[in-house]
C-alpha cells in the first residue's frame, strides 16, 4: 500500500507539472545555457521543495477532514476549483500563441539547486494542489490520511517533480524551438482532463 501510495504521488506529481511553467522552462534555459550539471541541480532543488509543499497539503486535508461539513463543501469546490482549471488551461491555450514564453536566468550560475530551491518555494500553487489532489484521491478512497501514507505521497511527489523537470532537460534542445507549440497543446490536454474530472465528481455527489 505504501509503494502505490508513493507511485499515486509520482504519477499526479509528473503530470501535474507536464505543461510548461516558470519551473519547466528555467529548467530548459539552464541546461541550454549552463549546462546538464546545472539543469539537474536545479531539478534537485525543485524537488527537495516539493516533499514539504505536498506533505504541508495533505496536512491541511487532514485538518480539514475533521470537520465532516467543511470536507462535504471541499468536495463541491474540487468541482468548481476543476472546472476553473479547466477554463483556465483552455483560455490559456489561446493565449499563449501570441505571448513570449521565455524567462530570463542569469548566464552564470554555479549551483542551480539554491535556484530550484528558491523558485520552488515561490510557487503559491504547489500547496493548494497537492491539498485538492489529496482530497481528490481521498474522496474515491485511492489515498488513507495517515502519516506513513502522507509521507510516501510526499516522496513519490517529490520524485515525480524530480523526472518531469529532468525529461525537459534531456529534451532541452527539440524542445525549445517548438515551446509555443507544446504548451498550447499542453494546456489544451489539462483543459480536457481537468474539465472531466470535473464532471466525474460533479456527478459522484449527486
Amino acid at each position: 500500500m505504501v509503494l502505490l501510495t508513493l507511485i499515486i504521488g509520482l504519477i499526479t506529481s509528473y503530470l501535474g507539472s507536464i505543461t510548461p511553467s516558470m519551473l519547466n522552462i528555467t529548467a530548459i534555459k539552464l541546461r541550454l545555457e549552463n549546462g546538464k550539471k546545472n539543469a539537474i541541480q536545479f531539478a534537485f532543488g525543485v524537488a527537495f521543495i516539493v516533499i514539504f509543499q505536498a506533505y504541508i497539503g495533505l496536512y491541511i486535508l487532514t485538518i480539514l477532514n475533521q470537520y465532516p461539513s467543511i470536507l462535504d463543501q471541499l468536495q463541491i469546490v474540487i468541482v468548481i476549483v476543476f472546472a476553473a482549471l479547466s477554463i483556465f488551461f483552455y483560455l490559456k491555450s489561446r493565449k499563449d500563441r501570441q505571448e513570449d514564453l521565455a524567462i530570463d536566468t542569469p548566464k552564470k550560475i554555479k549551483n542551480g539547486f539554491l535556484i530550484g530551491v528558491s523558485l520552488s518555494s515561490i510557487n503559491m500553487f504547489a500547496i493548494p494542489f497537492f491539498c485538492g489532489v489529496g482530497a481528490m484521491l481521498n474522496l474515491y478512497d485511492w489515498f488513507l490520511l495517515e502519516p506513513i501514507s502522507m509521507l510516501a505521497f510526499s516522496l513519490g511527489s517529490s520524485i515525480g517533480a524530480f523526472f518531469i523537470l529532468y525529461h525537459y532537460i534531456l529534451l532541452a534542445e527539440k524542445i525549445r524551438p517548438r515551446l509555443q507549440s507544446y504548451t498550447q497543446h499542453f494546456n489544451m490536454a489539462l483543459a480536457v482532463l481537468t474539465g472531466f474530472l470535473a464532471l466525474f465528481t460533479f456527478f459522484k455527489l449527486l
